[in-house]
């Protein structure tokens, strides 16, 4: 097993007190927002397709880009078979359309060659090792979008972190690292597989609603006594 260096302050506390803080945050996130799938879709490859959409660019539209673009096509297949200019019409309204598109028709070309057909089923009996490998070598899919795809999709117990998972750790002193795609080993190591999955929902959603990057509502924080930043403000 590799070593996973670990950044944030809460490693410095003995296992037992840091395990009690990571189950009590994990739980009043759960309380405060539950468990919802925050409208990605069951299927994988319609997952990634959805979670390309939402690279800088808010839920709702890109629920609105991904409606029309299920609207405009029979299945993924049919999307291949259109012009790049029709697709990345759809597309623009979610921005960066031209790359959105490219990535998405190169992927699908690849995973049809792989699997005989636009699909990713045939990853639901792969390893979470071999299927996270296979994901991130697709053109466009990083390590967090892998990780999405994995957690929404395949039952895999894998924690994403994007922008609002690695502000709210960061500001519970669990990473210290610059940037989210440097931390995923680091909070798998301190999240246990049973709450990876409500971690993350909650934290986007804590994200979103209270722990915003500038000017946090931390009035309204339900993990406010473990924040760092409780003494700042």
């Amino acid at each position: 097993m590799i070593a996973v260096k670990k950044s944030g302050a809460i490693w410095g506390l003995p296992a037992r007190r840091r395990s009690q803080i990571v189950r009590r945050v994990c739980e009043r996130l759960q309380a405060a927002y539950g468990t919802p799938r925050l409208g990605n879709p069951r299927d994988a490859l319609d997952d990634l397709v959805y979670i390309t959409l939402t690279n800088k660019t808010g839920p709702r539209t890109a629920d609105a880009v991904y409606a029309r673009l299920k609207n405009a096509f029979s299945d993924w297949e049919a999307m291949l078979a259109a012009s790049a200019r029709g697709v990345r019409r759809i597309l623009t309204p979610a921005g960066l359309s031209r790359i959105k598109t490219a990535y998405l028709r190169e992927a699908m070309r690849r995973i049809r060659a792989d699997f005989g057909t636009c699909s990713l089923t045939p990853l639901r009996g792969w390893s979470e090792a071999e299927a996270e490998r296979y994901l991130v070598s697709l053109p466009g899919v990083s390590l967090k979008v892998a990780k999405c795809i994995m957690l929404f999709t395949l039952g895999a117990r894998v924690l994403p972190v994007d922008a609002h998972v690695h502000r709210v750790a960061g500001r519970l002193g669990w990473t210290a690292r610059k940037r989210a795609d440097q931390c995923h080993e680091e909070l798998e190591a301190l999240v246990r597989p049973r709450w990876r999955y409500g971690f993350h929902v909650g934290a986007v959603q804590h994200g979103r609603a209270v722990c915003k990057p500038r000017a946090p509502a931390c009035e309204k924080c339900c993990i406010r006594m473990h924040c760092m930043l409780k003494g700042a403000t």
